[in-house]
């Protein structure tokens, strides 16, 4: 089996998960500067075999979405262009 990433964007640095190969367990892999995650996630993918890529969606406590939305909105088209064109993970 391959590997699920599971991120959590942040506007400075971000949060990365990995699960395992046999996506029973996900362990934090490292917290990178923003502005070099989709670097990050390039070389990752080339070293491992990715499944899926998941993103939190960040919400406040009254259940509305968090003004990092409008951060991570464009990062996720961003990550769906590399994906389609570069590796195949995103669907």
């Amino acid at each position: 089996m391959s590997r699920i990433v599971a991120i959590d964007y942040g506007r400075k640095r971000t949060g990365i998960a990995v699960s395992d190969t046999m996506q029973i367990i996900a362990n934090g892999l490292t917290t990178v500067p923003t502005h070099e995650l989709l670097d990050f996630i390039t070389n990752y993918v080339k070293q491992e075999s990715v499944e899926r890529i998941i993103i939190g969606l960040p919400k406040q406590m009254n259940n509305e979405v968090s003004e990092n939305m409008k951060n991570i909105e464009p990062f996720v088209r961003s990550l769906k262009t590399f994906a389609r064109y570069a590796c195949g993970v995103c669907r």
